[in-house]
């Protein structure tokens, strides 16, 4: 499967950790949830009798198996999305396109943009990654409008010429904005 890239994507790369990340964090659910299921049907097989206890081994196996399956196809997946994963600094917008089954894209100018900041949560610590977010004054901005996954160069690259290019954009447009000053009327 072909990585989706751009040239911001290159010059300031997603960490293929992200995809272990993502894969513990997708898994750790289902491992807190089979453990409590194999804990009690465990238990019940045991108390049971002798008999029904001698497939112990096969409900094992099969929960090995099944936490197996599980971890292998949200590793798969986390790959598909990191691979479909774009994101671009366009000379008027920035782009990021996430999801492989739905993808959704959001696309914000550099004059909407109203604060860059790069921050973790406690798996991305662990991981040695940051979030690079993008704040406008629209509620999308909050949940779609971050690049997550990068290391820090790449976060502190990011963020660098993002505030650079919002600074220059806005600074350009007040400029345009600006209206011609009229000098004061002549008395007659």
């Amino acid at each position: 499967m072909a990585i989706v890239m751009s040239k911001t994507r290159e010059q300031f790369p997603l960490s293929t950790k992200k995809v272990l990340k993502k894969t513990v964090v997708g898994t750790m659910i289902w491992v807190i949830l089979l453990l409590i299921i194999y804990g009690i049907s465990a238990l019940s097989i045991v108390s049971l009798s002798e008999t029904i206890g001698n497939y112990f081994g096969i409900v094992t196996f099969g929960f090995l198996g099944f936490l197996f399956l599980i971890v292998v196809l949200t590793y798969l997946y986390q790959w598909w999305y990191y691979s479909v994963y774009f994101y671009d600094l366009t000379d008027d917008y920035v782009i990021i396109k996430k999801g492989p089954i739905t993808p959704h894209e959001i696309t914000i100018p550099y004059e909407r943009i109203q604060d860059v900041y790069v921050d973790q949560d406690i798996l991305d610590r662990i991981f040695g990654l940051y979030d690079v977010h993008l704040s406008s004054a629209t509620v999308s901005s909050g949940m779609a409008a971050h690049i997550d996954g990068v290391e820090k160069p790449a976060s502190d690259g990011l963020r660098a010429v993002l505030l650079e290019t919002v600074s220059r954009k806005i600074s350009r447009n007040r400029g345009q904005n600006t209206p011609p000053s009229n000098p004061t009327p002549s008395a007659q």
